[in-house]
């Protein structure tokens, strides 16, 4: 069976289950990702094959609630022509795709095969987890024209893969017996030989505990600002911690700022809480590997997050076995089972996070404790090992539903001209 990933970017959440499920009897795995990442790709010699789309340059309409379906329609079209050529040259199988940016929208009914659909989360709704930043009805006009977008990918998939309960239900119910979840996989990070020597190669403070922060973007979304209160209970009662958080200074998946007057949210929330800097340090979002080794060097760490299907930085932390005190919403429980391997609280339960951020700084074999039993949760239930059979055991299934309800219609649609970019690098593996 060729199983084709498609995904803009590269790396992305399909690369290692690629590359993993290359391995397995029966599986023939290639990506199909931006042209752009041509080089980078060619530099990395990867297991398998990869190949390259290109979206054709294209005036926007100017309506911003319109740009996921017109971005969506746009990506698509590369996608399908692209696929197009692989399947003449009986190169693919089966796809499974990203859905959101749109590249599973027009395969199973215009070239005829089997489609898996990746989603996070159905919709723009994030938008709507912190009332009092309250979303304005273009933003809303936005989250629906996302949705249409996403449920009609599914529509026209045979399956769709999630990475948690709270994703799949979010779906409408119409859609829900299509959805299938699924997380990535994750390695067990072994605790640094010296964690003081670590600290100081990574610029961070050497002495006293150190509790941290980490997403993509500090933003009201991510509970920046509940790490940052809390920070202020914590250092009254421990002068000698200090903090530490990683992520970039702007927002990306909420709408905080446009009720800020052009402050960003990191911006508003250090004013508000009259903050100085002494106990803080920043750092931007970074590379994975400089992720991981500043993980090593954290005594605990907080994600008071208010919405998210799933969140890498988290599952990150439990394999790095750091301790982990975060909110009890979305999709949160599913992966931390509260006081076995991290500590769950109401997101805005400010105290209730530096409370629990003292004992665990001060009681070494309670931090010890939750952090093993976090990397054993990675083990036994987020391993790659497991996603990858969950991915295979997917993929089986949307064939065997393709085979019983092929798409009715696709006799009727004009096959799509071979795509012309292709061509970013053709491993062995990837030979048909």
């Amino acid at each position: 069976m060729k199983v084709v990933f498609v995904h803009p970017s590269h790396p992305n959440q399909f690369t290692e289950i690629a590359y993993r499920l290359s391995k397995q009897a029966g599986f023939t795995c290639s990506c199909l990702v931006l042209e752009a990442f041509s080089t980078q790709i060619r530099a990395a010699h990867p297991p398998i094959g990869f190949y390259g789309y290109r979206e054709d340059p294209a005036p926007e309409s100017g309506a911003y609630f319109l740009q996921p379906m017109e971005k969506g329609a746009r990506c698509g079209k590369a996608v399908v022509e692209a696929l197009a050529h692989l399947k003449a040259a009986g190169a693919v199988d089966v796809v499974v795709g990203h859905a959101v940016f749109g590249t599973t929208l027009f395969v199973r009914q215009l070239l005829g095969i089997p489609v898996v659909s990746y989603v996070e989360l159905p919709g723009f709704h994030s938008l709507y987890s912190r009332p009092e930043f309250p979303a304005h009805y273009w933003q809303s006009m936005t989250h629906v024209t996302l949705q249409s977008l996403v449920y009609f990918s599914v529509l026209s998939s045979d399956l769709c893969i999630v990475p948690s309960q709270h994703a799949r239900s979010l779906f409408p119910a119409q859609l829900q017996d299509r959805v299938r979840v699924q997380m990535e996989g994750f390695h067990p990070i072994q605790p640094a030989a010296d964690r003081v020597l670590l600290r100081r190669e990574l610029g961070l403070p050497e002495d006293g505990p150190l509790i941290g922060f980490a997403a993509r973007t500090l933003e009201a979304v991510r509970g920046f600002d509940v790490f940052v209160k809390a920070a202020q209970i914590i250092h009254r009662a421990l002068p000698e911690a200090r903090f530490v958080a990683i992520g970039d200074e702007k927002t990306l998946y909420g709408n905080e700022t446009i009720h800020l007057n052009g402050k960003s949210f990191r911006q508003y929330i250090w004013e508000t809480a009259g903050m100085n800097g002494e106990p803080f340090s920043f750092k931007p979002f970074m590379t994975y590997d400089l992720f991981l080794r500043h993980l090593q060097a954290i005594d605990v760490i907080l994600f008071p997050i208010f919405e998210g299907a799933a969140n890498w930085g988290l599952f990150e932390a439990m394999a790095a076995g750091v301790p982990i005190l975060a909110s009890n919403r979305c999709f949160v429980p599913e992966a931390i089972t509260d006081g076995i391997d991290g500590l769950l609280f109401d997101p805005q339960d400010i105290t209730g996070f530096a409370a629990a951020a003292k004992r665990v700084v001060t009681e070494a074999g309670f931090a010890r404790r939750l952090g093993e039993n976090a990397r054993h949760t990675i083990a036994t239930r987020f391993s790659v090992e497991n996603a990858v059979a969950g991915y295979a055991s997917i993929i089986q299934e949307a064939v065997a539903r393709f085979s019983s309800e092929p798409p009715a219609t696709s006799a009727s649609h004009a096959y799509p001209p071979a795509g012309r970019s292709v061509t970013t690098r053709q491993a062995p593996a990837a030979a048909s």
